[in-house]
């Protein structure tokens, strides 16, 4: 008669343990997909190897100087910015950034915290800026969704 009673018991403190340990593993692994989905949106190899062009087409520019002496410079073909605007066109249909939508911004890293507050840049890279730990001269392409930084 005892006997029984301790199967009983052991089914259950077995299975307390088991709902217990799957209770536990569930809430720290789903944080963590829903983040890796969150992330996989950052530091691209396209985005970043975009910016290695980029990063060439503006430091050949005559216009260089004139951009790095900014705090931060959302930079496009279609203003000052870059001089040479017929390359700047050239690269930014070949790479596929639309200035419509797409974001090139050069950012001192001491003025991080300023970028973060403005409004005129999207909320994708205000946030991103977060993520990332910065020191010198950037420039962070937010191109399809996607977003990267390179050191200038």
């Amino acid at each position: 008669m005892n006997k029984k009673g301790f199967v009983l018991m052991e089914t259950l403190v077995v299975t307390i343990f088991t709902l217990f340990t799957f209770t536990i593993l569930y809430n720290t692994i789903v944080p963590l997909l829903g983040k890796y989905t969150e992330l996989s949106y950052y530091n691209d190899v396209d985005t970043t190897y975009d910016l290695f062009h980029l990063k060439k087409l503006i430091v050949n520019d005559t216009n260089y100087p004139n951009i790095i002496n900014n705090d931060f410079k959302v930079l496009a073909c279609n203003n000052d910015t870059i001089l040479n605007q017929e390359a700047c066109y050239n690269l930014f249909d070949f790479l596929g950034i639309d200035p419509t939508t797409d974001e090139v911004i050069f950012l001192k890293a001491s003025y991080k915290d300023t970028l973060k507050t403005d409004t005129s840049i999207s909320a994708d890279v205000r946030d991103y800026l977060d993520y990332i730990e910065i020191s010198g001269n950037v420039l962070i392409l937010q191109n399809d969704g996607y977003i990267s930084y390179l050191n200038l």
